[in-house]
């Protein structure tokens, strides 16, 4: 499936409590494109801060929709609102995107872009500006180009004529809310959306709650401290303060970023791809935060509320919160397991699994606490060999229990039983025997099925086949901990003195071992050996 296209910026957020009592605009009921490019729009045009982000359209749809513009075929009507100086757009705000982006020449990579996310633009979100710039041009031709045409149309080349034409008397048909007050056309924007394109469960309770300290958490992370600030309203110190925890936080979670399909690289990610993951950072950021709303998966509930962050104290807390989590799972942090992503997030094939990571996160959590991490890095190497030889186990949880909370506390208990069955002496071929025996998690013992060869005349390897043949090859000779012998991530890599200094060893080459940061800062000082 081909990226979204990401035209969150090309439409400026606002509070619809913003400016309310000012002077209104009158009420037009269709608009040029010469609105969009230098008229009255320009200034005035916004989205309500809880408009969903303009990320769900393909690079094809978005060349549809200015298609249809410049032929003259039918576009639904954008529903607006008046509030003061502002026109905010309640349905429509992807068409408008669209339009806007064939006039500035932003896909999501240009200079609106980049000013909104301060430069921070994923690597996903440019080839996707790329794709789509790429099919304008051979489908429709870039605006500047109907611009140094619109003067003398007979210069244009004959495909583009008639469209000039049309661009020149097409307009978007504008509906207008009639409501008077905020709230009242708050609730229009969700009925209009719930009836037309349903909002994502997890996006509804985002966008609901969107000044709850869980929301402005994860949007600050997921974005890095980037885009839409809706922490405006703190202080400056707290703002400065959300902003470079986002950035931090993000950058622990999503660099090295993934360049394309199939993985040829053991650099992956902690947390897969950043682009669109909003609903899954809320979700950790809830869970870590004991913060009790139903996940991503499920679809009741949809109108939960949390409560608003009035200063940004609360915020703060949950990012400290989260920073403590992820601090444990990566980065050189001096008590981070360091832990391969490979072996605990990823699937076969290459594909992130959501469900594993806050599985993992709870899972090492609760092992702190029972003061179980020294045990844990003692048989961490066959512990994690197990995991990577029967990762279908993964896949066959979510398959039968579903992603999410369903499955999450089923792969914690699958991994404590594994865990068990090492730390009490037992070997891989025994601990799998006993768990094909057992009555609740033995379906997840079941060997792989052979993948069917695609039907038709296909012969090519998939990429998922392609990224699990590198796996393979790639993961036995992976970088490993010179103390507990377990893969060490390029993000958590530090060097450990193999023979300590107070022993008497020194600084040359050989005596210098790769290392997790809590094998060698915690396991090994407090005089522990595997």
């Amino acid at each position: 499936m081909a990226t979204a296209v990401n035209l969150d910026a090309l439409i400026p957020r606002e509070d619809f409590a913003v400016d309310a009592h000012a002077p209104p605009i009158a009420a037009q009921d269709r608009f040029s494109i010469t609105d969009l490019e230098q008229g009255f729009l320009v200034s005035t045009l916004r989205k309500p801060d809880f408009q969903r982000e303009t990320i769900h359209w393909t690079p094809q749809k978005v060349v549809d929709l200015v298609r249809a513009f410049v032929d003259m075929d039918l576009i639904p009507a954008v529903i607006l609102w008046r509030a003061g100086r502002f026109v905010f757009v309640i349905d429509g705000a992807h068409r408008l995107s669209a339009l806007l982006a064939w006039v500035l020449d932003d896909y999501g990579d240009r200079k609106r872009s980049l000013d909104y996310f301060g430069g921070n633009i994923p690597l996903d979100q440019v080839k996707a500006a790329e794709r789509t710039r790429s099919l304008v041009k051979k489908e429709i031709g870039s605006y500047a180009e109907y611009i140094a045409h619109r003067a003398n149309p007979a210069s244009a080349p004959p495909k583009m004529q008639p469209r000039l034409s049309n661009l020149a008397v097409n307009t978007v048909i504008a509906q207008w809310v009639p409501a008077t007050d905020a709230r009242t056309a708050e609730d229009s924007f969700f009925k209009i959306n719930q009836a037309a394109t349903p909002i994502d469960a997890t996006e509804r309770r985002i966008l609901r709650s969107r000044k709850s300290a869980s929301a402005i958490t994860a949007r600050a992370i997921t974005r890095a401290g980037t885009g839409h600030r809706y922490w405006s309203p703190f202080s400056q110190s707290i703002r400065e303060e959300i902003e470079k925890s986002g950035r931090e936080l993000h950058h622990a979670l999503y660099d090295p970023p993934i360049a394309g399909m199939p993985l040829t690289t053991l650099d992956v990610p902690v947390a897969g791809k950043g682009y669109n993951a909003l609903p899954f950072v809320f979700d950790f950021v809830n869970d870590v935060n004991g913060v009790q709303i139903k996940d991503s998966t499920s679809k009741k509930d949809q109108s939960d509320k949390l409560t608003d962050d009035l200063d940004g104290q609360e915020t703060l807390s949950y990012l400290k919160v989260v920073r403590r989590r992820i601090q444990r799972l990566t980065t050189n942090h001096p008590g981070s397991l360091g832990v391969h992503p490979i072996v605990y997030f990823y699937t076969r094939g290459g594909a992130f699994q959501p469900t594993a990571f806050l599985a993992t996160s709870t899972f090492f959590e609760d092992l702190d606490k029972r003061n179980g991490l020294f045990a844990f890095t003692k048989v961490r190497k066959p512990f994690e060999d197990f995991l990577v030889e029967h990762k279908e186990a993964l896949s066959l949880l979510v398959h039968r229990l579903g992603s999410g909370g369903r499955s999450s506390g089923w792969l914690q208990i699958y991994m404590e039983r594994v865990l068990e069955g090492f730390t009490s002496g037992k070997n891989g071929a025994q601990i799998q025997d006993e768990l094909s025996r057992d009555d609740e998690l033995g379906f997840v013992t079941v060997p792989r099925s052979k993948a069917e060869r695609p039907s038709g005349n296909a012969s090519s390897f998939s990429p998922g086949t392609k990224t699990a043949a590198f796996f393979a090859a790639a993961l036995p000779q992976g970088t490993r901990c010179s103390i507990c012998g377990a893969l060490v991530h390029k993000n958590s890599i530090t060097f450990d003195h193999i023979q300590r200094v107070q022993d008497g060893g020194g600084p040359e080459a050989g005596n210098a071992g790769v290392s997790h940061p809590y094998c060698n800062s915690t396991f090994k000082e407090q005089g522990h050996t595997v």
